[in-house]
């Protein structure tokens, strides 16, 4: 079974007032659908591909359940080395350090300076050289009395949050583009041997009519005409080759190695086994729950609030406490200890709107974060209702092309044999040799739609970020 995780929709009337903690989609102001549009008027029943489930979880390992040891090890490997998700961690890095760096605002700066030096200061030393070392430790401490370095610390965090979420949205996206190439390779190398298979049985037909030309059963025509159909069935191997070569390079840099280096681990051949057409889906809040993209527009969201307040905290005066302990030495006098402490306070008075200019953009950014929230909501809805269409009808149509592969197989075998006997024309069996190819090729390339229709809806449900 393929699960996904249940949860219920709230009201996203509460947006504003959830300023940097975790909002969640329902914040968003988007109202999730009770079910799925493709799935609620369908009958539910055992036989029924799709049907919602509210008990069951997300499946992170979902690549598993098509039972292809090479797959598992080349995601195994794409988790490892791929560079795309190594960038993204890097990132990740980056943001941390960046709120260290905010974190740092919260709590009090000291710094020690030393420096020594010999020098004939004038009227300050009596007009003398002298040995002078001075050393000191300064401290200061701004109160953030109005929430500036707390807001500036709260968008850093939200950004990491973001971040990290986004690291999560490519390892999914690393995934699912991995798997598609497997099985678009693997349907390439199926339509290669199934092409294959169709040629050398139109060359014993080209061979079988030339065997009639000689006993005056067949005519030139026949022959050219059968030997036309094995030259158009011929040119399509390079192209579906160029296409196989095409998927196992894209394969190979999707593990972060140049191309060829995993080619002998592709060239395995490999069953695809039959899949388990029962998949049970979860609500609609659920899958919106669990998605990264969309916890990506989220902390972008809490990020922005934060900026506005931190923009709208420069209207307010900075204070700042600050002290400093010395020592001083000169060769010839008494040592010396100043220290100091004190208050400073800044405020902005005239700066001809530059502040309030800072807020209105920081007001606009909040806005375009928001609505990007509210898009990137309505566009995993429409992800998945897309994916769960897809693999429905092409269920239907998979089951349609398997009938139509076992009827052209059993017009092509009695096609072959009235013709060997002289009870039809070669045009009959050409035209049956071809059709069965056509219906061979595209039940090959349905069984890869299929698979890869359901990585789509693994994909759009947000499985795949959890190790």
């Amino acid at each position: 079974m393929r699960n996904l995780l249940k949860a219920s929709a709230v009201s996203g009337a509460l947006v504003l007032a959830a300023c940097t903690t975790s909002l969640g989609p329902q914040m968003s102001g988007i109202d999730a659908p009770a079910a799925w549009t493709r799935l609620d008027s369908k009958p539910q029943s055992p036989d029924t591909p799709l049907t919602e489930d509210a008990s069951v979880q997300i499946e992170h390992d979902w690549w598993k359940h098509f039972g292809d040891p090479t797959l598992e090890a080349l995601i195994k490997e794409a988790l490892d080395n791929n560079k795309s998700l190594q960038i993204a961690k890097a990132r990740v890095e980056e943001a941390r350090a960046n709120r260290g760096v905010a974190r740092s605002s919260l709590f009090p700066q000291i710094n020690a300076a030393a420096s020594a030096s010999r020098a004939n200061q004038g009227f300050l030393t009596n007009d003398r050289a002298l040995n002078i070392g001075d050393a000191e430790l300064d401290a200061s401490w701004e109160i953030d009395l109005f929430g500036r370095n707390q807001a500036r610390n709260a968008e850093a965090a939200a950004i990491l949050e973001s971040e990290e979420a986004a690291t999560q949205a490519v390892r999914i996206g690393l995934l699912a583009e991995l798997a598609r190439n497997y099985f678009d390779m693997r349907n390439f190398e199926r339509q290669i041997a199934l092409t294959r298979e169709n040629l050398e049985t139109q060359k014993k037909t080209l061979d079988l009519t030339r065997v009639q030309l000689q006993g005056g059963y067949a005519s030139d025509f026949d022959v050219q005409r059968a030997a036309a159909q094995v030259s158009t069935t011929d040119a399509e191997i390079p192209a579906l080759e160029a296409s196989y070569d095409a998927a196992a390079v894209r394969l190979n840099i999707l593990l972060g190695l140049p191309p060829g280096s995993r080619d002998n681990l592709l060239r395995i051949e490999q069953e695809m086994k039959p899949l388990d057409h029962r998949i049970l889906i979860a609500a609609p809040a659920a899958v919106l729950a669990e998605r990264p993209d969309i916890r990506v527009a989220e902390r972008r969201f809490a990020a922005s609030i934060s900026a506005k307040d931190a923009a709208t905290a420069e209207l307010f005066p900075d204070i700042s406490l600050t002290a400093f302990f010395g020592a001083q030495s000169a060769s010839g006098l008494s040592a010396a200890t100043p220290w100091g402490f004190g208050v400073n306070l800044v405020q902005p008075i005239l700066n001809f709107g530059r502040l309030q200019s800072q807020i209105d953009a920081a007001d606009a950014r909040q806005k375009q974060a928001f609505l990007s929230y509210q898009q990137t909501v309505l566009e995993a809805l429409e992800n998945m209702e897309g994916a769960l269409s897809r693999y429905l009808r092409e269920t239907t149509r998979n089951a349609s092309l398997a009938a139509a592969v076992a009827q052209n197989r059993q017009a092509e075998d009695l096609a072959r044999q009235q013709y060997g006997n002289g009870f039809t024309s070669l045009l009959d069996l050409l035209v049956a040799q071809r059709n069965l190819l056509d219906a061979e090729a595209g039940q090959a390339a349905s069984d890869a739609n299929l698979r890869n229709d359901l990585v789509a809806i693994y994909t759009a449900a947000g499985g795949g970020w959890r190790d």
